[in-house]
């Protein structure tokens, strides 16, 4: 498409007269349709500030659909720099969210353009799933995007840990011990504590307290410390609340996940484990 094609195209697209896209950029509306018939081109100064007000960028403004990781990755960490820090979570999350759409694209061509308010709108889950891996996209009040590129020897390779997988599932079963998870991720980290305060506050019989400690040291979400204090031997622990088993639960909700799903592709023949 030529530029001033791309030019009317966008204005429309951001619902712009001649006459506001004009006042914009401090040219004439006779300028902008000169530019939108092809009688004129932009002045070459005119070209960045035209792009910022269409929102694109001047690859896109000039129909160039070659795209490099190079172009993107310097982008992608420009913005996040310029964005405030209380919401560069939230547009990393998007980014995730358009990175999903762009492999839909690759599968069904569904829309390309650009919607700020599609992030916040949409509620649902969705996944990618072929030969090639795999993601998995939760919104909601937990929102999350990951991708999972398939590995040459497979995905079987955690197995090599069976063992230590099961001691963790194991952990997470015991009524006391997720009590005293939810107890500690309401405090900061290094909160000090006795085993008997633990034990008072979650209610844990003594005979269990023990087993629950030491659950709470494989999961990582404390550590202990033995001192002599006045002569008297004392064990402290502190709380160390780890983001990677909260990633866990939220990931976790995605196995009983009863809603619908935005977008979906279930393609893959290859078993996720190789011998």
């Amino acid at each position: 498409m030529s530029l001033s094609a791309n030019i009317k195209r966008l204005r429309l697209e951001k619902n712009l007269t001649q006459e506001q896209l004009a006042t914009k950029l401090g040219v004439s509306a006779q300028a902008v349709s000169k530019w939108e018939t092809s009688e004129t081109y932009p002045d070459g100064a005119l070209l960045v500030p035209l792009a910022n007000e269409l929102e694109v960028s001047l690859d896109e403004l000039f129909g160039n659909e070659t795209v490099t990781m190079a172009d993107i990755s310097g982008r992608i960490v420009k913005l996040i720099h310029n964005t405030e820090a209380t919401e560069r979570f939230n547009v990393a999350r998007d980014i995730g969210w358009q990175i999903e759409r762009g492999l839909f694209n690759c599968l069904m061509e569904i829309e390309k353009k650009y919607d700020p308010n599609e992030i916040k709108n949409q509620n649902n889950a969705s996944y990618i799933l072929d030969d090639n891996g795999f993601t998995i996209v939760s919104n909601g009040i937990e929102p999350f995007f990951s991708v999972f590129p398939q590995p040459a020897e497979g995905y079987g390779h955690f197995l090599n840990d069976k063992d230590d997988l099961q001691k963790i599932f194991a952990a997470l079963s015991h009524t006391d011990t997720i009590n005293a998870l939810i107890y500690l991720y309401h405090r900061t980290e290094n909160y000090v504590f006795e085993s008997s305060v633990l034990s008072k506050d979650c209610e844990i019989s003594n005979d269990k307290i023990d087993a629950v400690l030491n659950d709470l040291l494989l999961l990582k979400v404390m550590r202990k410390q033995n001192l002599t204090i006045n002569g008297e031997e004392r064990t402290l622990y502190y709380s160390r609340p780890s983001h990677n088993l909260l990633a866990l639960f939220i990931m976790a909700k995605q196995i009983g996940y009863k809603g619908d799903y935005r977008l979906q592709s279930h393609i893959r023949n290859t078993p996720f484990f190789k011998e």
